[in-house]
């Protein structure tokens, strides 16, 4: 799931104690709700704390700014970043800010653009997707270089495939298949949606999660050495929660906060229990 992916790339890599418990015997068609939102909700903000080898690292969000007019066209702005904290910017700063830009209907990217400081590495790149002719034209704004790329008919960017998943209908055990674009490229990543399970954040409850696991390799994301878990409520808002990932340079973490959780389950009554 390229959406949870934002915080562990941009962050790198949080935090407290967590537990895992196999389901408690519920059918996974009851246990797995439908999704409430099947498009972006305008003012919803999820904020994330990373971890290193069980060290604070850095902290970043996900927010649906606004609907704007591009083009033309109604689109929902979606904006993300990711920084390290005070003592890791001190040897390696990460300062990213990247935003994708969904058509209100079709809920496919329309413009994408990504803003990247990490240590000397620098990137500012706009990509625009034109749905009809299927081709994305990428633009460097360090450079000014172009290129133009070839799209399938269906695709999703980094930031996209997030409300994708929470949108999409399921029954676990499964794999979903998605064509994700990253890094000028389009990959085709493999989605394995696996049982529920009971997860338990300290502070923050215990909840019915999908263990979601994407399988694709990437640069700068997923490493081909290492795998990511991420835990996803299984009630109808799909909220990320968190993010595991075993990487050659050791465990990664990142985990939403409590009053992101609290804004968005409070009022159903959703989470701990």
């Amino acid at each position: 799931m390229a959406l949870l992916l934002v915080p562990l790339a941009a962050s790198r890599p949080v935090w407290g104690k967590e537990e895992e418990r196999g389901g408690r015997g519920t059918s996974l068609a009851r246990a797995v709700q439908p999704a409430k939102h099947a498009k972006p909700v305008v003012g919803e903000r999820l904020t994330f704390h990373g971890r290193w080898m069980g060290i604070p690292v850095g902290y970043g969000w996900i927010a649906v700014k606004e609907l704007v007019d591009l083009d033309g066209r109604a689109a929902y702005h979606i904006e993300a970043q990711g920084h390290t904290n005070e003592v890791l910017s001190t040897f390696y700063p990460i300062h990213d800010v990247i935003h994708s830009y969904l058509d209100a209907e079709t809920l496919m990217p329309l413009r994408f653009e990504k803003h990247q400081r990490e240590g000397h590495y620098r990137a500012d790149e706009v990509v625009t997707f034109d749905q009809r002719s299927h081709r994305a034209q990428y633009r460097s704004l360090l450079n000014q270089s172009e290129k133009t790329i070839e799209l399938p008919a269906d695709f999703q960017d980094l930031i996209s495939a997030l409300y994708w998943f929470r949108a999409q209908p399921l029954d676990p055990p499964q794999t979903a298949s998605l064509n994700l674009y990253t890094d000028e490229k389009i990959y085709e990543t493999a989605i394995e949606v696996k049982p529920t399970v009971q997860l338990e954040l300290l502070k923050r409850g215990t909840f019915s999660c999908l263990v979601v696991e994407p399988k694709a390799s990437f640069k700068g994301l997923l490493v081909k050495r290492g795998r990511l878990w991420a835990y996803v409520t299984a009630d109808e808002y799909r909220l990320p929660l968190l993010i595991k990932a075993t990487t050659p340079w050791g465990a990664m973490s990142v985990v939403i906060d409590e009053e992101s959780i609290r804004n968005v389950l409070s009022s159903t009554g959703s989470g701990s229990g």
